[in-house]
């Protein structure tokens, strides 16, 4: 095959070995980065840090930090009494230059085997109606709308 020829073909990344952790303050400037907006992102970052019912869950291979997870943890009660646990992923983000290599799938399935271990009764997410990337994502993944959430500003 010639260089013309090699120029035309699309190169498929090798799969990463990906290795899922708990996050910390050693990874708030890198997932400050993983964020939209830079002028709120260290107030994000830390804000989950401080609070203790927050987990971050970090997806990392041999390039760096690739992904987090934000898993809020709520003690629901039971109608019938007693009460369970509910995990919500409050947020998913992958590096924009790795997104389609099914990182936030292992890292989701992660999220969904740590909640498990926790004995969490469900995991949650909340999508917005115009989010339809993010719905499809969790449908794919075998979430399914459950209900309507009623919202009031305060």
């Amino acid at each position: 095959m010639s260089i013309v020829d090699a120029e035309g073909i699309k190169a498929v990344a090798p799969p990463l070995s990906i290795r899922v952790r708990l996050g910390g303050p050693r990874d708030c400037d890198v997932l400050c980065t993983l964020l939209d907006n830079p002028l709120h992102a260290r107030e994000q970052v830390m804000t989950w840090m401080s609070n203790p019912a927050t987990t971050l869950l970090v997806a990392q291979s041999e390039i760096g930090v690739l992904a987090v997870a934000v898993l809020v943890t709520r003690i629901v009660p039971r109608p019938e009494g007693g009460i369970h646990k509910v995990v919500e992923v409050d947020n998913l983000v992958v590096r924009a230059d790795q997104r389609g290599r099914r990182i936030g799938r292992r890292l989701l399935a992660a999220a969904v085997e740590w909640s498990r271990q926790r004995r969490a009764v469900q995991v949650e997410a909340f999508v917005g109606d115009v989010n339809r990337d993010a719905k499809r994502f969790y449908e794919s993944f075998g979430f399914a709308r459950s209900s309507d959430r009623l919202v009031l500003a305060a």
